[in-house]
């Protein structure tokens, strides 16, 4: 490694579903084409991704990479198999939701870099007027040594606003889900470090996110309960991690406790960026630039994801 540097990511895989699908009623349209070659294909180009992220600054693997859209840990299993990934020595962490779509967020993390403590899916339950039940993705916990350094993580997918009424309850209820765990381990050590990596199906200035998880802009602004959003500033009109409204966003983010900027951390932050290498890019045409997706409304493209990762470089 280039000067002790390592790679955290985040990366949304767009509705990795794994070959042997026994339900494909939730499936996007056409989705039942999900032929054994083109799910190799994925596998190949998202381990691909994977290898390529932050690369550039540490020359080697990424030590820790959230993930959300995966249907269950043998899509995990394949992709850190594939040839790009195998050398990383990486091990999984998934744990199936109930979630309506059948997608779930994961981990992949390389054993000799992070060894896992203790780890469990924070399941919240909604429930509407006539006392029906309903589910979405589950946070992921992890709790775990980072170079030998103690680290929490939460692996998030929140539900879309495109449901606003329904949704917006449920991503408050997740918020505060998240900030009621964040509370118990700062009261415990005020210096703990934590990561929110997620797609948060909104924009890192979004009144939601900064008053219920208390985020801040900027790392000399924060204290032992707020956490630095590094994303508020990437956010541009010119760049993004995935397009909505034929607009830039920035859904997908990485979120850091006051932890990482103590004197005396053993983990320096160092930078945030979007991961969007031209690879990654449609090339030509109306949506020249834009993330070249696996499908598009239904129609198999054989691309990537219709997300960018997002990652963090942290010195040990």
């Amino acid at each position: 490694m280039i000067n002790n540097l390592t790679t955290i990511a985040f990366y949304n895989v767009e509705n990795f579903y794994s070959k042997n699908l026994e339900e494909e009623s939730f499936l996007p349209g056409n989705f039942s084409k999900w032929k054994d070659s083109r799910y190799d294909i994925k596998v190949d180009k998202i381990a691909f991704t994977i290898a390529k992220i932050g690369r550039l600054e540490t020359n080697e693997l990424p030590s820790i990479v959230g993930l959300c859209e995966v249907e269950n840990e043998t899509v995990l299993q394949d992709i850190i198999d594939n040839n790009y990934l195998k050398d990383g020595n990486y091990s999984t962490l998934l744990y199936e939701s109930l979630d309506e779509r059948k997608i779930n967020v994961g981990l992949i993390y390389r054993k000799n870099h992070f060894e896992v403590i203790e780890s469990s899916p924070i399941r919240i339950v909604f429930k509407d007027q006539y006392d029906v039940k309903s589910y979405t993705r589950d946070i992921l916990y992890v709790k775990g040594k980072l170079f030998e350094e103690s680290i929490h993580l939460f692996i998030v997918h929140l539900p879309s606003k495109i449901d606003k009424e329904i949704n917006q309850l449920k991503r408050l209820n997740i918020f505060k889900s998240i900030r009621k765990k964040m509370n118990e381990i700062l009261v415990e050590k005020k210096s703990d470090k934590i990561i929110i990596m997620g797609d948060f199906n909104d924009s890192p200035t979004n009144d939601d996110l900064r008053e219920e998880l208390d985020t801040r802009s900027k790392q000399e602004e924060i204290n032992e309960n707020e956490l630095y959003n590094p994303m508020v500033g990437l956010q541009s009109y010119k760049r993004g991690s995935m397009i909505f409204k034929k607009q830039w966003m920035l859904f997908d983010q990485q979120l850091f406790s006051n932890g990482f900027f103590n004197a005396d951390s053993n983990l320096e932050y160092i930078k945030t960026d979007i991961f969007d290498a031209e690879f990654l890019k449609n090339s030509g045409g109306k949506s020249s630039g834009l993330p070249f997706r696996t499908f598009v409304g239904g129609k198999y493209f054989g691309g990537y994801s219709d997300h960018f990762p997002v990652y963090t470089i942290l010195k040990y």
